[in-house]
């Protein structure tokens, strides 16, 4: 069955993937509002509010951080999220309590504010969304306040604007469902099969029989969202001779530190990193144009050879690998295994050309294979 906890783990770390540069954000949303806000309040009130948005800011962050220790270590043993809710909803609300200086405000800088707060809203939900009710404690923390002040405060924007910040929050809160949705739905494929048969013992990454079920799976979502879809076949130069050299034990770590890069390199949700036999790996890539796949390929051999793995049967002295990679469209009379052909004939193409390189399929690998 699905086990809960590492669902849970999975969302939270879609939740607070990039937290740096999310805080980041944070802060200048933070700036831009303080360049118009700090003309027209006083001193002290100006400071006051500074440092409730950063505090909110700060809350999440930290959140953020905790969280991504607790998955990293393997020690989350909690299931609820009352903790995150909690911080997304002050970081929301940092922006929000903006509304309450209204009062001191021109009907310029209330409109810009109004804005910002739209902005700042959008800006948190695809990220948030892998947990809906943290969004929604994000966007209450915005929303809440400014409807308040809206129905309270004399002049423009008034009453009449309220609709719009409803109608606003009400689409953001169902696009976050929709985007929920989609990453259940590849989570579930990928780390949520009914038995641990679907996991490689050694690298921990998913065996060629959950790769099998997922490419399929991808393969007719790309069909139906007629959206490109690339395959990447690795395999690790010369493992044979390493493994006559430093024996099977030296070979077995060896695989374990070219999963652990190879699982780095591909970090979207989205992304499959698979053991597809002895020293061949995988990696499925939905939703990816070729330019997007190829820089990737190159940021994972470079990472394989910068692990600096000893290997004297190798021309370059360390461990590296080959890569061979194939982006298509789905057409209808086209199956899914003709993605793993010609990333394979790409592969080849890889390894006969001098090895620790990346090479991409194109029509003219078929015309070689038919000489």
């Amino acid at each position: 069955m699905v086990n809960p906890h590492q669902l849970f783990a999975h969302l939270l770390r879609q939740l607070y993937r990039r937290a740096a540069p999310a805080f980041a954000v944070h802060c200048i949303h933070v700036a831009l509002l303080a360049v118009y806000l700090w003309r027209e309040l006083p001193l002290t009130l100006f400071l006051t509010w500074l440092g409730i948005a950063m505090t909110g800011g700060v809350w999440h962050w930290i959140a953020s951080l905790r969280a991504s220790r607790y998955i990293a270590e393997n020690t989350l043993k909690r299931g609820s999220i009352m903790p995150d809710v909690l911080a997304a909803g002050a970081a929301g609300l940092g922006f929000g309590l903006t509304a309450l200086l209204f009062p001191y405000l021109s009907l310029t800088t209330r409109l810009f504010v109004i804005l910002m707060q739209g902005a700042i809203a959008t800006s948190g939900l695809t990220r948030l969304s892998a947990l809906p009710l943290v969004y929604a404690a994000f966007l209450s923390g915005i929303v809440v306040p400014l409807v308040s002040v809206l129905i309270v405060v004399d002049g423009e924007p008034g009453w009449n604007a309220i609709p719009a910040v409803l109608l606003t929050a009400i689409s953001l809160l169902y696009s976050a469902q929709l985007l929920h949705a989609d990453l259940l739905d590849n989570l579930m494929s990928r780390f949520g099969l009914e038995n641990a048969a679907g996991e490689d013992k050694l690298t921990h990454l998913a065996n060629r029989r959950r790769f099998d079920i997922t490419l399929e799976q991808e393969w007719s979502r790309a069909r139906r969202s007629r959206t490109p879809i690339s395959l990447i076949m690795v395999d690790v130069d010369f493992f044979k001779k390493f493994n006559d050299r430093y024996g099977h034990q030296e070979g077995d770590q060896c695989l374990e530190q070219v999963a652990r890069a190879l699982s780095q390199s591909a970090r979207r949700s989205i992304d499959l990193v698979a053991r597809y036999g002895g020293e061949e790996f995988v990696i499925l890539l939905s939703q990816t144009t070729r330019d997007d796949a190829y820089a990737l390929c190159e940021r994972t051999r470079m990472a394989v050879e910068n692990l600096d793995i000893p290997h004297q049967d190798s021309a370059l002295g360390r461990v590296t690998i080959s890569m061979g990679g194939v982006t298509l469209y789905a057409g209808k009379d086209m199956k899914a295994v003709e993605l793993v052909r010609t990333a394979d004939k790409a592969l080849y193409r890889a390894k006969a050309t001098g090895r620790n390189k990346v090479a991409w399929y194109d029509p003219s690998l078929d015309e070689e294979g038919e000489q």
